[in-house]
């Protein structure tokens, strides 16, 4: 089995660094830059897990809840595969108008699977904002959490079997910056 690295290195020269360093609560802010996970209530109970994953191709279309129907997703990790990064590259101004969102019926429908991550390769499963935030509480409601910013081409997300998430828990910020490691054939 082959590993690939999917966590996002931002350099100090990177626009999302020096927009996290000018505010006011640059701490904060500098958690939600890069590969991460949103902690608004609460986080995993760890910071190291290795589980199996289950790619959802998006890079045509956000899926429907029909389509999520027969997914056998319990305690696994799902990739929301959207192409958005590989396409527009981490940070643009079309990185950011690209709509990657789910609706709340879909969002609905996987939490109802229980599984233990949301992986995505864009800035997150809700509209920017208030929908953004209100999704990511609605997931860890569920003990589901959502792993934003994931650097990943379309051959590696196809082949992906297995990935290790590394959080680090020390941060104060409502953002933790995660290591995702995929294992793939």
């Amino acid at each position: 089995m082959n590993e690939s690295k999917l966590s996002i290195e931002i350099n100090s020269e990177h626009p999302s660094y020096i927009w996290a360093k000018n505010q006011s609560n640059s701490v904060n802010a500098f958690g939600h830059i890069g590969t991460h996970i949103d902690c608004y209530t609460k986080e995993p109970d760890k910071s190291h897990f290795e589980l199996e994953v289950v790619t959802i191709n998006c890079s045509n279309k956000m899926p429907s809840s029909k389509e999520l129907k027969s997914l056998d997703i319990s305690g696994k990790a799902v990739l929301l595969y959207t192409g958005n990064l590989e396409t527009n590259g981490y940070g643009t101004p079309e990185y950011g108008a690209e709509c990657t969102i789910l609706k709340e019926d879909v969002l609905d429908q996987l939490l109802s699977k229980h599984p233990s991550f949301i992986m995505i390769d864009s800035y997150g499963i809700g509209a920017h904002g208030e929908e953004h935030i209100s999704f990511d509480k609605k997931c860890e409601f569920y003990n589901c959490f959502v792993i934003e910013n994931l650097c990943v081409s379309g051959n590696i997300a196809e082949s992906i079997r297995d990935v290790i998430i590394e959080i680090d828990k020390t941060s104060d910020s409502t953002g933790k910056k995660c290591l995702v490691t995929a294992k793939y054939i």
